[in-house]
């Protein structure tokens, strides 16, 4: 089973509705990490799986959850922006977070970084910004892939 991660788009949304039309065929949902989560609106009538979005920092309404916990393929997915995990400055906070939740899988954004960690048994990953990259790499996202037991996870730059 494969799943599309998406985050931090900005309201920009031209690659990422560009990216979700070139994985429709191979994945079974999109799970987005915040920041204009109202983003997914842009691709959702051309998706017909299931979407999933939590809000960030620069998501100022209640429409979408700060974080949702996820049973997918056999493994739990925690997902959260980030922002409340003070992941910009290490990842102990979020670390703990997953612990608590029973995650076999953490997934965060709002560093616009990308990373793939395998930590304690959880596997973490930030796919990046779809639109706003920083650091040494381009713009990003990640497909994760659940076999059985196994979990990959892949960073794809734009």
């Amino acid at each position: 089973m494969k799943i599309l991660i998406l985050g931090d788009s900005h309201g920009r949304t031209r690659l990422m509705a560009d990216v979700v039309k070139k994985h429709k065929a191979n994945v079974a949902c999109v799970l987005f990490l915040g920041d204009n989560a109202a983003d997914v609106y842009d691709f959702a009538a051309d998706f017909d799986r299931p979407i999933h979005a939590v809000a960030g920092n620069c998501d100022f309404d209640d429409e979408f959850p700060r974080e949702i916990t996820l049973d997918v393929g056999g493994k739990r997915i925690w997902m959260s922006h980030g922002d409340a995990y003070s992941v910009k400055y290490d990842y102990d906070t979020i670390e703990a977070a997953a612990i608590a939740r029973g995650a076999d899988i953490c997934l965060f954004g709002h560093t616009h970084d990308p990373i793939v960690l395998e930590k304690n048994g959880i596997l973490f990953v930030n796919p990046g910004s779809i639109s706003e990259p920083r650091g040494r790499r381009g713009k990003s996202y990640a497909v994760l892939e659940i076999l059985g037991d196994k979990c990959l996870a892949k960073i794809i730059e734009i």
